[in-house]
Formats: C-alpha cells, structure tokens, sequence
C-alpha cells in the first residue's frame, strides 16, 4: 500500500530531474550576439555590485566570444547561490546585462536579477578568463 503511494512520486521527481537537471549545453545569451555592446571581466559582490578589472576591446569581445561560447553549461535544480567573485559582465545595446562565473549566471535588467541556474567547469572558464587577464593584477579577495 505505501509503495503504490510513493510510486508516483519518484515518477514525478525522476520526470522533473530528467527534463530539467543536468542538460549540457553552449551559454544560452539572453540577447543577440550582435546586440553586445561590451564584455567586462568584474570583480562581483553581486550582480548589481562590482568593480571592473578589465574591459575587452573589440578584438578581445571577438576572440573571447569564440571562446565562450565553446564552454559547456549545465542546468542545475535549486537555490541559486548567488553571483560573487571573479565574473564576466556581457552588456546588450538595450541596457540588459549579464553576469556570469563558473558557478552562476544572471541576468540584470532595470536593476532587477533574473537567475539563470546555469554552471560550467571551473578549470575551464578559469583558463578562459586568464589568457584575457594576462598582465592584469587582481583584487584580493
């Protein structure tokens, strides 16, 4: 009697996990590619608090926007974590920004986060992030 209780459950949450938790995939840009305007690497207290260390210029937004969308995402379930630390701030002609860290992405528009529940490997946005901070001496943390 207890198992066919339970029966339904577990289908429902493996359903929910299958349809949702771990797909694999390139960076999904809220806005067009075209419509970037700027690509910043930040020092993020949050999305909305941050201090720029780097902006790229164009041949930088280039070669690193080549590069980025090669990462492979994945989506997770639960509480987002909240964006903090070292970040790449990719900013639309429209005002709309994103924030996004081995860890976390949001997206900030009229000052109000969206979470993405997006994540990637940490050894490899890392790497990522240095070969553009080349000379570029961090703030400690």
């Amino acid at each position: 009697m207890f198992v066919r209780k339970l029966l339904p459950i577990i289908v429902i949450v493996f359903i929910l996990f299958s349809v949702t938790g771990c797909r694999e995939q390139p960076y999904p840009f809220k806005g067009p590619i075209s419509e970037i305007e700027s690509i910043e690497i930040v020092s993020a207290e949050s999305s909305l608090e941050y201090t720029v260390i780097k902006t790229l210029s164009e041949t930088e937004k280039e070669a690193f926007l080549g590069q980025f969308k090669r990462l492979i995402f994945r989506s997770y379930v639960g509480d987002p974590p909240g964006l903090y630390g070292i970040a790449v701030k990719i900013t639309y002609k429209n005002g709309l920004y994103e924030m996004v860290s081995y860890f976390a992405a949001e997206y900030v528009k009229n000052g109000v986060i969206q979470y993405r529940w997006l994540s990637c490997d940490e050894n490899t946005y890392n790497n990522l992030l240095d070969k553009f901070l080349e000379g570029v001496t961090l703030p400690s943390e």
